[in-house]
């Protein structure tokens, strides 16, 4: 991860090869809930504040929802779904300050 962020730091694309074919989407899956544990973990013992832990869990939520669509949360009283306004706007924001900043990856 270091060398990938070095490299989108650096406004740099590395060469995508072919699917290795060793990780599946269930491994994927169980990665992102092991990444939102220790972003968790070190929020609640005050390693990272309460504000980056969030901002790492909605990146989370975008990956997670890239792998696999999250589950539908409806509003009050069976409204329409609350989680795609959120992934809406956070993919917007992602959009435009890793526009702005150059970082992508």
């Amino acid at each position: 991860m270091q060398h990938l962020m070095i490299f989108a730091a650096n406004d740099r694309r590395l060469e995508v090869p072919a699917d290795r074919g060793v990780v599946t989407r269930d491994d994927a899956l169980d990665a992102v809930l092991q990444v939102a544990a220790v972003i968790d973990e070190a929020a609640q013992v005050g390693r990272i504040p309460a504000e980056r832990a969030a901002h790492g869990a909605a990146m989370l939520m975008l990956v997670r929802d890239y792998i696999q669509p999250l589950p539908a949360v409806p509003g009050p009283d069976g409204g329409p779904d609350k989680v795609t306004p959120d992934l809406a706007e956070l993919a917007k924001l992602l959009r435009r300050l890793g526009g702005e900043s150059g970082v992508q990856g």
